[in-house]
């Protein structure tokens, strides 16, 4: 396991680098319309089109389909819920505080949900992970947006590169969650339990990250994109949906 080790790590730490934002702050405080329209195609192509379509997908491989049914409704109830409770709730009390908070979570919930999908893939005697340059490559893009996700609206909320860097650390969950589908394996093997939950955990958090991310996406970015009321913020989400798009069309 100690390939999987290395891999982890090196999956889990690339979102940190993009604290280097901070030394172009200004102008990516500046360039709102595109930052936020950029960020706001990113989130919706994670947590509106791929968490959903995994949850989708998932769902037609359960041999019960009222346990399916269930599971991504729970799923879908505690992503809302949870969304609103940092958006809306009394917890956090400022504006952008919130959304920096909410921000995130997200990226902690997807950072889980890739861990799981790089685990599982040294389940089998032969991994299936792919190590390539374009693989590399993609992947290391796709993990620093995920990163930008958080330290844009650090930076909007004015927060000081020091602690936004040890949010940044969020992304390391993606460690322990790479490690997840082979206890499941050791402990159960390919009996339909096990087999179960290898479905089971990642449906349910993609369930989540969908309904998180939907509201993260119409609540937060999204608004903050379009405020100056111009005409580049679609053209922006659009080019952040399509660049995030084609970087999973090459990872996955």
């Amino acid at each position: 396991m100690t390939d999987l080790g290395i891999l982890a790590f090196g999956f889990g730490a690339i979102p940190v680098v993009a604290i280097l934002l901070y030394n172009v702050d200004r102008f990516v405080l500046q360039h709102r319309e595109a930052t936020w329209g950029f960020l706001s195609g990113v989130i919706g192509f994670l947590g509106l089109s791929h968490a959903t379509s995994l949850v989708l997908f998932n769902h037609s491989r359960f041999g019960d389909a009222a346990v399916a049914t269930a599971l991504s409704f729970v799923g879908l109830v505690i992503g809302a819920s949870v969304a609103w409770l940092v958006l809306e709730g009394p917890f956090i009390q400022t504006e952008p505080n919130r959304i920096v908070w909410a921000a995130v979570a997200f990226v902690g919930l997807h950072s889980v949900g890739d861990g799981l999908v790089l685990g599982g893939g040294f389940i089998s005697v032969i991994p299936v992970v792919p190590i390539d340059a374009v693989t590399v490559t993609a992947t290391a893009v796709h993990r620093f947006l995920e990163g930008c996700l958080i330290i844009v609206p650090a930076m909007w909320a004015a927060w000081r590169a020091r602690f936004t860097f040890a949010l940044l650390f969020v992304s390391l969950a993606a460690i322990p969650a790479t490690y997840l589908p082979g206890w499941v394996y050791g402990a159960y093997g390919p009996s339909p339990l096990g087999a179960t939950l290898q479905l089971a955990i990642p449906t349910l958090l993609a369930a989540i990250e969908a309904t998180f991310g939907l509201l993260l996406f119409v609540r937060a970015f999204l608004p903050i994109a379009s405020a100056d009321r111009g005409s580049r913020w679609p053209a922006w989400t659009a080019i952040g949906f399509i660049a995030i798009g084609l970087v999973h069309f090459l990872v996955e």
